[in-house]
């Protein structure tokens, strides 16, 4: 008994002594000048959960992240790669940057020379980080949880140069990452995400782009909330991904040969609602995309409204507003199972000169979005030519009242007689990126003030 009396005193003593043991201390902050290798010197002297600040100066770089650390900068800190590889290097868990510039990567493709990369480290923040002058503004692949929040990424890629080299934030087989509040110009794309599943994107700007302001391969259940794409080759070029969410966003002034403000390709079982897509050369354009649910959007002043391909089926358009559109819809097949109305309600739609007796806010004679015009301009684009032409809007009376004209059988079979739209408000119309009017709009200025000029000199000759 003596015996364990004993044990049992020495494993009590043991254990008052580890409860009266005081809590570990919280990580250090190590307060770092600029200087040659003063930053990487102080990477390698701090401990996990140790915080570095950065004063404010220039910081060179390269440098790497191997434990877990903040990084935070001063008012004027600037992380300088001084054009070889990848400026900052994390490859830690937790990791947090913050309040930081970073500039001047190295300009290989082939070592995606990146501001920032992440590999295989989970729960890295970065926040209010400015990125100029990069190849890659952000590049991460198999990092769980990443929040990218309240930066501002700038590349150096021409708007409309489709060769362009490097995106802005490059995401490879991510869980749940987050993009937040971001503005992202001058890269090949913007945003791209391969393999990445329950992202969440929005508040931010992707506009000014090479190529696409947002581009996705192979993504599942990912959201795109009041975000603005706008002067890109296309707004967003989505493919082979499902289960999205798009909502309150804004796909403007995407315009080119082959432009579209929403490419959807293989992308089926998704919601798009109270999105604004103005002034685009494709508002959307649909293939091998089915069981859609498009709602309550603004489609306005487009050259195409919706292009839908014959792989597409399934999707249905409801309470939508068309307005002021080229081709509200255009349709590759004359049979389709995609629907225009929900069964209750349909969309509005500028061009149809619709009555209603009963005055319950839906025209009493079903609409067909799609002219005959608009059926054969699909076919040969070089027929676009005479759009407006008399000819044309013969045709298109002729429709109306012969039904057999109609060049498909889709039908918005409810109408509505007023527009209702859900989407964000904002203004729509913005200056060009570039600074002061392009040397032709001076030109034809004064050849205009000429001929006016000369005008009035004919006239008091006369």
């Amino acid at each position: 008994m003596r015996a364990r009396d004993v044990l049992s005193s020495f494993l009590f003593v043991l254990l008052a002594a580890g409860l009266a043991r005081p809590a570990a201390a919280p990580g250090a902050t190590l307060r770092v000048a600029p200087g040659p290798g003063a930053l990487a010197e102080a990477i390698a002297r701090a401990a996990p959960g140790d915080t570095l600040v950065l004063l404010a100066g220039i910081h060179r770089g390269p440098v790497a992240l191997d434990r877990r650390l903040t990084v935070r900068g001063e008012p004027g800190a600037v992380l300088d790669g001084a054009g070889s590889g990848t400026v900052l290097d994390i490859r830690a868990d937790g990791c947090r940057i913050e309040s930081l510039e970073i500039r001047r990567t190295g300009a290989r493709v082939l070592t995606a020379d990146s501001g920032v990369r992440i590999r295989e480290s989970g729960g890295v923040r970065l926040a209010g980080l400015i990125l100029r002058d990069v190849l890659y503004g952000i590049y991460a692949e198999r990092c769980g949880g990443l929040s990218i929040e309240s930066c501002v990424l700038t590349g150096r890629a021409e708007p409309g140069a489709e060769t362009a080299d490097g995106n802005g934030i490059h995401l490879w087989y991510c869980e749940n990452p987050t993009v937040r509040n971001c503005s992202v110009r001058r890269f090949a794309d913007a945003v791209y995400l391969s393999f990445v599943n329950g992202a969440t994107v929005e508040g931010s700007r992707f506009e000014w782009n090479a190529r696409y302001g947002f581009h996705t391969m192979y993504c599942q259940k990912n959201r795109l909330a009041g975000n603005r794409f706008a002067h890109n080759l296309a707004g967003c070029a989505i493919m082979f991904s499902n289960h999205l969410d798009v909502t309150g966003n804004d796909f403007i002034h995407n315009q080119g040969p082959r432009t579209y403000g929403l490419l959807l390709r293989d992308c089926s079982d998704g919601v798009f609602t109270g999105n604004r897509l103005v002034d685009n050369t494709i508002a959307a354009f649909l293939d091998g995309s089915n069981r859609n649910h498009i709602e309550r959007n603004l489609i306005q002043d487009n050259g195409w409204g919706i292009l839908l391909f014959s792989s597409s089926e399934g999707n249905e358009f409801a309470g939508n507003a068309f307005l002021n559109n080229d081709y509200p819809v255009a349709l590759d097949m004359r049979y389709t199972e995609n629907r225009f109305d929900d069964g209750r309600s349909g969309n509005y739609w500028s061009e149809n000169a619709a009555y209603d007796l009963d005055g319950n806010g839906i025209a009493d004679v079903p609409y067909s979005p799609v002219s005959a015009f608009a059926f054969l301009s699909k076919q040969y684009p070089d027929l676009a030519v005479l759009a407006k032409s008399p000819a044309v809007a013969a045709l298109s009376v002729a429709e109306r009242v012969i039904p057999a004209l109609r060049p498909s059988e889709a039908v918005d079979r409810y109408p509505l007689l007023h527009a209702a739209i859900h989407a964000p408000a904002g203004p729509i119309r913005e200056a060009s990126e570039a600074k002061g009017s392009p040397a032709w709009a001076a030109l034809f200025s004064g050849l205009a003030l000429v001929g006016a000029l000369g005008l009035a000199a004919g006239r008091r000759m006369g």
